[in-house]
């Protein structure tokens, strides 16, 4: 009885995009428990990024054609379309230098965490 009500559950689809959703979000803090050296190793190796982008996709489509069609489009909008020193970029910031923005941004930062110090 609680096998036919597990099986239910597992392909209800609804319920694999929250599993994939949160995974999706959730991931990001798993490297908090791997030692230093994982964090580098995979901020080094292109290949690796896209072997774990691609288990994403293929765990939310189950179809490895698809995935592999997912990736190759991911690939692409990010290397060309919306990577500014290609010649195919099709993303304009209107001027903004984004090392400004980050600047800005920052001392704002510092500003708040200031004012919440001098309290």
């Amino acid at each position: 009885m609680i096998d036919n009500y597990l099986t239910i559950i597992s392909n209800n689809k609804l319920f694999i995009g929250c599993v994939v959703a949160f995974m999706n979000l959730g991931s990001k803090y798993l490297i908090l428990d791997m030692p230093s050296n994982i964090d580098k190793i995979f901020a080094n190796f292109f290949i690796l990024r896209m072997i774990v982008l691609y288990a994403v996709f293929f765990m939310a489509t189950r179809d490895i054609k698809i995935s592999l069609l997912l990736l190759l489009l991911f690939i692409i909008i990010v290397k060309f379309i919306l990577n500014e020193k290609s010649g195919f970029c099709c993303v304009n910031f209107d001027g903004v230098n984004s090392s400004e923005l980050e600047y800005s941004n920052a001392k704002k930062i510092i500003q708040m965490y200031e004012e919440n110090n001098k309290k």
